[in-house]
């Protein structure tokens, strides 16, 4: 009988008869294709070849990704997870987890196996922060019934750089990140912002879409790094934004589900005490809400985008504060700021000085309000009489009319 001839260990060479064209590759290059893959696909390529057989361990990445197709047990997420951080080599550093199954359905235990899922999640994620060395933090995580409520203490990580949350409940603990000093993006999506102030020391560029702010009086963001914003279609009362130096681009807006709106008054002083918009805010009675909550902190910022409906208050109400916009040279509004008179258009064209281009959208001309008595105007009368003489002799604005 003709002898078995002997499998070499030697990784194959690439030569032109030669069809196993991946496995030609050194391994930093399949380690790199087994990051992007969905972990579970990663760790069943251990089943190709005796080389790959143990390099699913050394992966640089942590991935679930929900199948359109597929709706993720408590039972399987839990063991995976588990399993999958229990037999990796544990000096080879994660540098992405991203955990996205939503909804995900429980087994046999009901609401119980479902509090136990939130609270091994919160583990797995707090020792891949510390332990692993994560660099980038993605997780969606929740049920039709619930969110993931982690525990109210804060993330401390040396490395971590880039953090997206999806309907997760953030306590004061979680929003305080000056433990992170190399976090520099942070996305919160659909989360429920349950602290008074969310401190980012580091962050450069904060986006905060589709949330809710639940704090009364106001929550206040510090964030004396950031370079850009994004504020939209958030529910709750509007966010205090301190003081930021340097923020090139914002861009905010305001859906009907922010609370800071009144159909009775531009300035948010109704005179009717059971108006939520205007008072609901307030612990007592006797309380005022006076301080400046955006516009004071915008006023170093180079490009602004700012779209609300024409009964948001919360900017008209910032403008007694009489801020200054040294820095801005693009803004774009939309009929909000038209309203009452066009003062608050006349406003940003004349504290605003060296703005090069504006842009309304207008789709309509917002119905008048009834004004309160006291109310606060942004403009002096002989403000209101006048609009700065280089605005009637440039052509720099742009003015977009929406049909």
């Amino acid at each position: 009988m003709p002898k078995r001839r002997r499998e070499s260990c030697e990784e194959p060479s690439a030569t032109a008869g030669n069809d196993n064209r991946l496995g030609s590759l050194p391994n930093d290059a399949l380690l790199h294709v087994l990051s992007l893959l969905p972990s579970e696909d990663a760790v069943r390529t251990c089943v190709l070849a005796r080389r790959w057989r143990h390099l699913w361990r050394f992966t640089a990445a942590l991935r679930i990704a929900r199948d359109d197709d597929k709706r993720w047990s408590v039972r399987w997420l839990h063991r995976f997870v588990t399993n999958f951080l229990r037999l990796r080599y544990s000096l080879s550093p994660l540098d992405v987890c991203d955990i996205f199954c939503c909804p995900f359905v429980s087994y046999r235990g009901g609401h119980a196996a479902q509090a136990f899922c939130f609270k091994v999640a919160e583990e797995w994620v707090r020792s891949i922060v510390s332990e692993y060395r994560a660099r980038v933090l993605n997780v969606w995580i929740y049920t039709p019934e619930n969110m993931l409520e982690p525990a109210d203490a804060p993330l401390v990580s040396q490395h971590l750089t880039r953090v997206e949350l999806g309907e997760v409940e953030l306590p004061s603990g979680l929003l305080d990140l000056s433990g992170c000093p190399a976090l520099e993006h942070l996305e919160l999506i659909s989360c429920r912002i349950q602290g008074e102030r969310m401190l980012f020391p580091s962050v450069k560029h904060l986006r905060i879409t589709h949330s809710s702010f639940g704090i009364i009086p106001r929550c206040s963001i510090s964030a004396p790094s950031l370079v850009s914003l994004q504020l939209y279609d958030n529910r709750g009362f509007t966010p205090v934004l301190e003081s930021m130096p340097s923020p090139a681009k914002a861009f905010v807006r305001f859906d009907d589900e922010c609370c800071d709106k009144c159909p009775r008054n531009y300035y948010g002083d109704c005179g009717h005490g059971n108006c939520d918009g205007c008072y609901g805010n307030l612990y007592f009675e006797d309380d005022e809400d006076n301080q400046c909550v955006l516009l004071e902190g915008w006023s170093g910022t180079t490009n602004l985008e700012l779209i609300a409906l024409p009964e948001l208050f919360v900017c008209r109400k910032d403008f007694k504060w009489r801020p200054i916009f040294r820095k801005l040279k693009t803004l774009s509004l939309n009929e909000w700021c038209v309203a009452d008179d066009f003062s608050l258009l006349i406003y940003f064209l004349q504290h605003s000085p060296i703005l090069e281009k504006i842009t309304l959208q207008l789709s309509k001309m917002p119905e008048p309000v009834v004004k309160a008595n006291g109310c606060c105007w942004p403009l002096r009368s002989s403000e209101r009489n006048s609009v700065s003489s280089r605005w009637m002799k440039t052509d720099a604005t742009d003015i977009s009319t929406v049909s």
